[in-house]
């Protein structure tokens, strides 16, 4: 069972693996969601994983990012 956090509003989404230490962060913009990801405590930069245009497509990206994370 992973150790995750869920945040959210209408411009940001975020899911946090505490137990990997890696973040999974969505910021609408426009009509897009741009998706980013990588570590909770290191650089303050994270490396773009890719758009999509819903909050519902965010949400499937980030079950995936999880299962890739459990493998």
């Amino acid at each position: 069972m992973a150790n995750l956090k869920l945040d959210f509003d209408d411009e940001l989404i975020a899911v946090d693996d505490h137990d990997r230490q890696q973040r999974l962060m969505a910021v609408h913009d426009g009509d897009e969601w741009t998706i980013f990801e990588g570590t909770i405590d290191g650089p303050h930069a994270l490396s773009k994983r890719g758009r999509v245009e819903t909050a519902n497509q965010v949400l499937v990206t980030a079950l995936q990012w999880v299962a890739e994370n459990d493998e």
